[in-house]
Formats: structure tokens, sequence, C-alpha cells
């Protein structure tokens, strides 16, 4: 899970560079705080996870179905907070960072070393 999060931290400063480079940096900087606002609370619901792996196996689906609500919320909230108080955001660029670090954890499974190894799958 932390793989997924480092890969979408890399994405978005990589996207960063590229539109800073190619449009301005104000329109990287919106890509930044719209990869933050999936970034962070990704990060904290992988924290949320790992602390919960010494637990009981009938508890996880609750925290995980918890643990998504909460999610969604801190996304939106921070999506709210970054349009009343980050000032010149540049809405197209803002949600293109939004959707690629929503987009990026799909591709960590592709990642050499990070599937399941119990998996009949794999």
């Amino acid at each position: 899970m932390f793989i997924a999060i480092a890969l979408q931290c890399s994405a978005i400063l990589l996207l960063a560079l590229v539109v800073g480079g190619w449009v301005d940096w104000p329109s990287a900087r919106s890509v930044v705080l719209g990869g933050g606002a999936a970034i962070i609370p990704n990060g904290l619901f992988a924290m949320r996870l790992a602390v919960q792996r010494g637990r009981t196996p009938e508890s996880y689906p609750v925290i995980f179905i918890l643990g998504e609500f909460v999610k969604i919320g801190l996304t939106i909230a921070l999506l709210a907070a970054i349009i009343r108080y980050a000032g010149d955001v540049r809405w197209l660029w803002l949600m293109i960072g939004l959707i690629v670090a929503l987009q990026v954890p799909l591709f960590a499974a592709f990642l050499p070393g990070t599937r399941n190894k119990r998996s009949p799958l794999s």
C-alpha cells in the first residue's frame, strides 16, 4: 500500500515538473495541490490499515469501509480548503492532478515485487 503512495507522489511531482516547464509554474502548483488532496488521505488510510494488521480479521472489513468514507470526506475537505485558501488556483490543472493521483495506484499492481505471494494468480 505504501508503494502506491510513493508511486502517487512520483507521478504528481513528475507531472508538476512537466507542466511547470511546458505551461507555467502556477499551473504546476495547482497540479501539486490537486494531487496532494488525494495523496494525503490515501497515506493516512494506508497508515490506519498498517496499524490494523495485528488485530482480529473480523474487524478488518469494518475498518476498511469506515476508512474509505473518511478518506473521501477528507479529500473533499482538502479540496474545499484549497479552493478557499490557496488563492490563484488553475482549475484544469487542479483536477488533472487530482485525477492522476487517484488513478496511479491502479498501476501499482503491475510493478515487480508488489503482487501478493499467497495469491493463486501470481
